[in-house]
């Protein structure tokens, strides 16, 4: 299975396209609206998310809603226009900008911001919400809460309460401005946002934490060390625009390895651990505890007060320009990183099942 996406973030659209999805799946188009409209949601967002209101296109590999085996090709119109219309040579520190202009020698910087946007998320949240629908099919979840913006943050062990009950927390968390599912810390990180992001006219970055239920054992290889399911987790999460830091489990690595490992436990006949310190996922393999991943996002780049830079034409000192932006993205990071890993494990089931029809692909899955 391969997942391509295309488009600027201020050209006519943005393209998504899903190679060797198998046939017969059905694809509510609503359940991927839904999915984009919290994208845009969020305490802290910038004006663009008023102009745009996503709604996906299907335009290939969809025959009465129901998936052909042909390549599904995904399309969301942009309706916000370029808000920069002159040649831009001055670059913002932390984005893009200069290193792409070093690499590609085009002289206008707006070239690269079109590209390095995360405008192009929207499509990979429209993929990852058709993932989300094929995972249904194997009684597979994924859904993310917000763990930290700025220095508030969720202690660790109430995200043990979650995995006991995520209904009930999904809908505290869709209750939530800021996505996170616990009412005294969502408070504080709103006034954590008013305080030192929004005042200040400057940004803040903060953490998600990730879940997959469900999850059998046996999903994926460690024949291939760069196609390991955590191999893959490190790559598509790392793809995701601010993204620093990706972490797969239990994030106190100071504790001896007697605590750390996970012990094994027999059940009604069934193994299972006593804990899930791995995080689901042990030598590249699934291992049939939940998936879980914490994923770090620095503050985004655009500043509402510039940072001193240069121009790269003249080479004389000048500040960085302000284009509009978010001051904190953490809470639509959410639905963001539960659709990138519904991608990775649906590539998985697919490279491990077969792509031909879905209800084949279940019969073998749940039989092995």
């Amino acid at each position: 299975m391969q997942v391509k996406i295309a488009g600027d973030s201020h050209g006519p659209q943005m393209i998504g396209l899903i190679e060797e999805i198998p046939a017969g799946l059905k694809i509510d188009i609503e359940k991927i609206n839904t999915d984009l409209r919290r994208r845009q949601l969020g305490y802290g967002r910038g004006n663009r998310m008023k102009l745009e209101k996503d709604e996906v296109t299907i335009v290939s590999g969809l025959w009465e809603g129901i998936t052909t085996g042909a390549p599904l090709v995904l399309i969301i119109n942009n309706k916000a226009k370029n808000p920069i219309k002159e040649e831009r040579h001055v670059p913002r520190p932390g984005h893009g900008d200069y290193s792409c202009w070093y690499k590609y020698r085009l002289d206008d910087l707006n070239i690269y911001t079109e590209r390095n946007s995360a405008r192009w998320t929207s499509v990979l949240t429209a993929i990852g919400s058709v993932a989300k629908q094929f995972l249904d099919n194997f009684d597979i979840k994924t859904m993310s809460f917000v763990k930290s913006i700025g220095k508030v943050s969720v202690e660790e062990e109430r995200f043990e309460d979650i995995q006991k009950d995520f209904s009930y927390y999904i809908q505290k968390r869709n209750e939530s401005e800021v996505q996170c599912p616990f009412e005294d810390i969502s408070m504080k990180m709103i006034e954590e946002i008013k305080e030192n992001a929004l005042k200040k006219a400057t940004t803040l970055g903060g953490s998600v934490k990730t879940f997959a239920t469900n999850v059998k054992s046996g999903l994926g290889s460690y024949a291939d060390v760069l196609n390991r399911v955590d191999s893959k987790i490190g790559k598509y999460f790392m793809s995701i625009p601010s993204v620093k830091g990706v972490f797969i489990g239990n994030e106190d690595v100071s504790i001896p390895g007697s605590e750390f490992q996970d012990p094994f436990k027999v059940e009604d006949g069934v193994i299972h651990r006593t804990k899930n310190y791995a995080g689901g996922i042990e030598a590249g393999i699934t291992n049939g505890e939940n998936i879980v991943v914490t994923t770090y996002f620095k503050p985004i780049s655009t500043l509402a007060s510039p940072l001193p830079s240069v121009d790269l034409k003249t080479k004389e000192s000048k500040e960085a320009p302000y284009i509009r932006s978010d001051s904190v993205i953490i809470p639509a990071a959410t639905v963001i990183t539960e659709c990138t890993l519904a991608i990775i494990l649906m590539e998985e089931i697919i490279e491990g099942f077969g792509n031909d029809n879905i209800e084949l692909i279940k019969d073998r899955y749940f039989k092995k």
